[in-house]
């Protein structure tokens, strides 16, 4: 493999896991065998250490614009309105929840759907009008939508 691509990888590496991604792919989990570190676990669709599965991409999220709106659609099958939280930091909006397993004491033959608590940070395309957001929740879909910020444009005298 070239230096180039190693970088690339590399690269790559830290934007899916973070800072701490080489650190963790060789760390045992508590029962001393390979894949069970929190590096392994996160892609394999368990939560991570801090309680939340930070992932780039859970939930999906559709992202539109009007000349005024921005409107964001974000997937969340099966989940409850009351599972689902919304933060807006600086140009980032979080959203952060729980995904219940539908059955307990019932033995899992395949499971393929991430359970546990997941967190996304999705830029915003333009900054809302005075930090007003607006979202509704309806048949699985996330629909959150708020005003553009509208700033006149203003000459800069040079001295």
């Amino acid at each position: 493999m070239d230096l180039e691509k190693m970088k690339q990888w590399m690269e790559l590496a830290q934007k899916v896991q973070g800072g701490d991604f080489w650190n963790q792919v060789f760390e045992q989990g508590p029962g001393g065998q390979f894949g069970e570190s929190a590096a392994f676990n996160s892609f394999a669709g368990e939560p991570g250490e801090a309680g939340y599965r930070k992932s780039a991409e859970f939930p999906l999220v559709d992202i539109y614009e009007t000349e005024t709106q921005i409107i964001l659609l974000a997937g969340l099958p099966g989940i409850q309105r009351e599972d689902v939280q919304l933060f807006l930091q600086g140009d980032r909006l979080i959203i952060r929840g729980t995904i219940y397993v539908p059955y307990s004491g019932i033995k899992n033959i395949q499971k393929e759907r991430f359970h546990g608590n997941f967190e996304r940070a999705v830029k915003l395309p333009a900054i809302p009008n005075d930090n007003k957001l607006s979202a509704k929740f309806i048949n699985g879909l996330l629909e959150i939508s708020y005003a553009k910020f509208s700033q006149p444009e203003e000459q800069i005298p040079i001295e």
